[in-house]
């Protein structure tokens, strides 16, 4: 049956495509587990991103995700233990394991709003009477403002260095 795989696969098309097809010629060959899905795999030229999966693992990545999915341990035990030794692995203070970019906002955003008050953080996104004031710079603002939102941050945005000293004020997370 001809359709356009077969077409990119067959020797005719490497002979006459000119180079850059053969990029196309190589994602037809890989994703069938995305293709059963209805999702068409593709080539990521620009970089690491989390609405493109994020990034691809390494083969002792994938390992120690197959041993570690044979056991149950307390999650949050895993979650200290993983970001202490990120944590070192970066040398820095601490770090945390979330689930991509807006998961990592929002926590961050979460932590600076309520702090390590137990009350506060099971009160999120209720941040009535805490400060819960984030703010953003115009041209930075981006697809993860709904992550600061989700926390119960109110957004105020700034464009000048002026703008920022005066913004800041007793409400800023």
């Amino acid at each position: 049956m001809l359709n356009r795989r077969n077409l990119l696969l067959s020797p005719f098309a490497a002979a006459v495509l000119p180079r850059r097809a053969h990029a196309a010629q190589l994602a037809a060959l890989h994703g069938d587990i995305y293709r059963r899905l209805g999702v068409r795999p593709l080539i990521n030229a620009a970089g690491t991103y989390t609405t493109l999966t994020g990034s691809l693992m390494t083969a002792q990545t994938s390992a120690a995700m197959v041993e570690a999915a044979k056991y149950f341990v307390p999650l949050i035990d895993l979650q200290h233990a993983a970001g202490a030794r990120i944590a070192r692995l970066l040398d820095v203070p601490a770090a945390m394991v979330t689930s991509g970019a807006a998961g990592g906002i929002l926590l961050a955003t979460a932590a600076c709003i309520a702090g390590r008050d137990p009350d506060r953080i099971r009160r999120i996104p209720d941040t009535t009477g805490m400060k819960n004031e984030v703010i953003m710079v115009r041209e930075h603002r981006m697809g993860f403002d709904h992550a600061c939102r989700a926390a119960g941050a109110r957004i105020v945005e700034v464009q000048t260095a002026e703008q920022l000293r005066t913004a800041i004020n007793p409400n800023t997370a």
